[in-house]
């Protein structure tokens, strides 16, 4: 692909060396694919724990290697306090985990088609975004997060829609655009803007045509329909709405905009994930489909941030979510405090939900993992609330136990 240079491919070589053949996920014996049936009994069974000791309500996690899902298990209730069981299809509020299951996804198709280019400019799609010394800032700035902007700005003071993105477009700069990565939701719903200025669909439509229907993710959406509330698990309480949030998206600037965008808005269940994880396993293709060429599945999941050093960013849960190396809309696999744990492979990659869902892939292994849970988000989101989440979720219990069941190296 010519938007992606010689210098991205470079980049890209260690991620592309073990990807498999592509295939579809099939069910697998645990040792059948090298790995202990019973150290992920344990894996379960410390899932099940948490759920027990109320640090949350339910969760579903999927286990996979080589194609084979191994492990596929329920816990707990949809609602707090309420006899309604999990179910292996119950959908979850993905929050961010929509960075990279629509937006950058769906970046990166609109560059195969040529209908964008990773060095255009945010600020010929997003009227007033030139503002404030931000007229240079690129997609690819978006995508990697090194676009200058605050980690959020929440305008919830006004009432029309047409105002508040105006308000986010003309924010001002938090840094020198390029010279550090700071995670930001509000550069990614600005990167949605640009996607749909740039398609001529929402992120909805388009990742449904794109992305989700071409992989059979037929439970994967933005603003469930009434008939898939019941299947749905409702997180935590919005003060501003004045009730549990269930089948809408948590975060309530998301959810004043419509509840879809490119920060945040998917819902889905594990299952579909694990299609989408084997996809980006496979290289871009699943079952006969390609989504992206191969290349750009190889250059998303890349260190696109060599300027920022793990070593000087990956100084706790937070700073690690924020500061560190990325790919395109990715998180990277850090040696301290990555929510994927410590001991998936350098080159493994996931993606978190603030309200507390995860996956991880580890390409060298051919193994990956999926956790969801409605934990919901912390209150306030702070570092504190953050690492209290991550504690109570126990995601990087749950990664680095499916790693020690790893029986052939």
């Amino acid at each position: 692909m010519a938007a992606f240079t010689p210098a991205a491919v470079l980049s890209t070589r260690v991620a592309e060396a073990h990807v498999v053949v592509p295939q579809e996920l099939a069910p697998g014996r645990p040792e059948s694919v090298g790995l202990c049936s019973d150290r992920l009994e344990d894996v379960f069974a410390r899932v099940s724990r948490r759920v027990n000791d109320g640090l949350f309500p339910g969760a579903v996690a999927l286990i996979a290697r080589r194609g084979r899902i191994v492990g596929h298990r329920a816990f707990g209730t949809r609602v707090r306090g309420q006899d309604e069981p999990v179910t292996l299809d119950t959908l979850f509020d993905l929050l961010s985990m929509t960075k990279v299951l629509a937006t950058a996804t769906s970046a990166l198709i609109l560059v195969q088609d040529g209908v964008l280019r990773l060095n255009d400019r945010v600020a010929d799609f997003v009227p007033g975004f030139e503002a404030h010394g931000k007229a240079a800032i690129t997609v690819r700035d978006m995508l990697r997060y090194t676009a200058g902007l605050p980690v959020d700005s929440q305008f919830l003071d006004e009432a029309d829609d047409d105002r508040v993105w105006q308000r986010m477009a003309e924010a001002p700069l938090e840094y020198t655009p390029g010279t550090q990565v700071l995670y930001s939701d509000l550069t990614y719903r600005l990167l949605g803007r640009v996607i749909e200025a740039a398609s001529g669909m929402d992120l909805d439509e388009l990742a449904k045509a794109r992305i989700w229907g071409p992989l059979g993710m037929r439970d994967t959406t933005f603003n469930p329909s009434a008939a898939l509330i019941s299947r749905t698990a409702a997180t935590g309480f919005s003060a501003l709405r004045g009730r549990v949030v269930r089948g809408e998206v948590q975060d309530d600037q998301d959810f004043a905009l419509g509840g879809i965008t490119g920060c945040d808005g998917a819902f889905s269940t594990a299952r579909d994930l694990a299609v989408f994880c084997q996809m980006i396993l496979n290289g871009g293709k699943y079952g006969g489909v390609r989504i992206l060429s191969r290349q750009a599945a190889a250059a998303m999941v890349s260190n696109q941030t060599p300027e920022v050093r793990a070593a000087d960013t990956d100084q706790s849960p937070l700073s690690n979510l924020l500061c560190t190396p990325k790919g395109y809309g990715w998180e990277l696999a850090t040696r301290r405090f990555s929510n994927g744990g410590t001991r998936f492979g350098r080159s493994a990659y996931g993606k978190s939900g603030g309200a507390g869902t995860f996956m991880w892939i580890d390409s060298r292994r051919e193994l990956f993992g999926v956790l969801l849970t409605n934990h919901g988000l912390p209150t306030p989101f702070d570092e504190i609330g953050w690492n209290r989440m991550l504690d109570s979720v126990g995601s990087a219990e749950f990664f680095d136990g499916i790693v020690n069941a790893v029986m052939d190296e």
